[in-house]
């Protein structure tokens, strides 16, 4: 296996263990050692990291990353002179990597038990997120700052405030009873909703997307269906849309990586299995009473999916989608990916005017800068078209989008 392919495992592993590892040792520990628990994972991570490098990976990794972080655990506890006398799980630094083995149901109910104590109802809406984003799902600062479109600093605060509340409040990690289950639903849907889109999109690094996200969340999405209470219309829409998108994954890039926008994808590489099953809960949404925005959303992403080629885009259908997408959901993200839509049907100047009304919350945003450079260039305005595509290059922080956009700003440099 060459560095590269070795590095997308790891990526992937250390992505699946994280919020695995948190959740059992938060669970074995106790909310009050969070910290600990944080540290001794990122030990074992950053160990592992190192070793496997150079070594053959254990057959049984998640079993050997469990023993080195509780071995952690151990030792940070007789260090700060704490009892170690736990009676939940393995703590004998003797044992074998096989002896830390869990049952893979008895770690889906520690995860489902994290996932909702992430969502305490004890902490604001916003809290539960950015926890959530850390703790289950390993998001730096940076990443969970871009997802829910705030300052890096403002950010990195708010995640230690929401830490002291959930070690002081939370308590033991237990399963809510089945109406509390319900009141905490919404915020956990957003919690995957966000994972999956910072993995859909990657904040910044040299991968265009970072696949082990998407899966991460449609996991956890799966995860939730083993209870009865999570089994909404709206887990079941949101599983639609991951999957109709996550279906176009292997075509988004070419064979040295560059970015391929929707226009110029082999649609015969999207993967079949996902759009069969994304059908599939998309129609057991319908099952239920009401849309939801999660339903829309999928609908969206079906039309984008199943069109036999970009020419054959209903975009007068996905645009009525998103005339509905924005009465529940009015937020600037959402007008800007219907100005797209607006623009194939109505013309660049009409979706150009249509971005005023978003200009003042949207403009740092690289994506919105992007959009204005191509719509000017299909006006063949390009002095316009070259100086936001300019500042769509300094924002951006991933290098793959960058290296597309500079590639773009080259070929305009001759227009007139």
């Amino acid at each position: 296996m060459d560095n590269f392919a070795a590095h997308n495992t790891l990526d992937h592993l250390f992505r699946h263990e994280y919020s695995r590892l948190v959740a059992m040792l938060t669970n074995r520990y106790g909310a009050a050692l969070l910290d600990m628990v944080e540290d001794a994972v990122q030990e074992a991570l950053l160990k592992a990291g190192k070793m496997w490098s150079y070594q053959p990976m254990p057959d049984k990794p998640g079993a050997w990353l469990y023993r080195v972080a509780n071995n952690k655990m151990i030792d940070f506890l007789r260090r700060e002179k704490k009892s170690v006398d736990f009676d939940k799980g393995p703590a004998s630094e003797g044992m074998s990597t096989e002896e830390y083995e869990i049952e893979e149901e008895v770690i889906q109910d520690e995860m489902l038990k994290m996932i909702f104590a992430c969502c305490h109802p004890s902490m604001k809406p916003s809290e539960q997120l950015m926890l959530s984003l850390k703790l289950l799902c390993g998001l730096s600062v940076k990443e969970i700052a871009r997802a829910l479109l705030k300052s890096e600093e403002a950010t990195k605060k708010a995640i230690q405030r929401a830490k002291q509340k959930f070690k002081n409040e939370v308590g033991e990690l237990v399963m809510p009873r089945p109406d509390d289950i319900t009141e905490r639903m919404n915020a956990v849907l957003q919690v995957v909703y966000l994972l999956f889109n910072e993995g859909y999109k990657a904040t910044e690094g040299e991968q265009l997307m970072k696949q082990e996200l998407c899966d991460e969340a449609i996991r956890l999405a799966f995860l939730m269906l083993n209870e009865p209470q999570c089994n909404t219309n709206e887990l079941n829409a949101l599983i639609s849309m991951m999957l109709f998108k996550a279906a176009r994954f292997p075509a988004r890039q070419d064979a040295q990586g560059n970015l391929l926008t929707l226009e110029y994808q082999d649609r015969n590489l999207y993967r079949k299995d996902y759009v069969k099953w994304a059908w599939h809960f998309l129609k057991r949404s319908s099952d239920f009473e009401n849309t939801t925005i999660y339903q829309l959303e999928a609908a969206i992403a079906s039309y984008y999916t199943t069109a036999p080629t970009y020419a054959d885009t209903n975009w007068k259908q996905i645009l009525r989608l998103y005339d509905a997408l924005v009465l529940h959901k009015p937020m600037p993200v959402v007008k800007m990916s219907r100005v797209v839509v607006l623009s194939k049907l109505e013309g660049p100047a009409k979706a150009l005017a249509a971005m005023q009304e978003i200009e003042e919350d949207m403009k740092a945003n690289q994506s919105f800068q992007a959009l204005k450079a191509e719509l000017y260039a299909e006006m063949e305005d390009w002095n316009p078209a070259r100086y936001h595509l300019s500042v769509a290059i300094r924002q951006a922080d991933n290098r793959t989008e960058r290296r597309f956009l500079e590639d773009k700003l080259d070929t305009w440099r001759e227009k007139e």
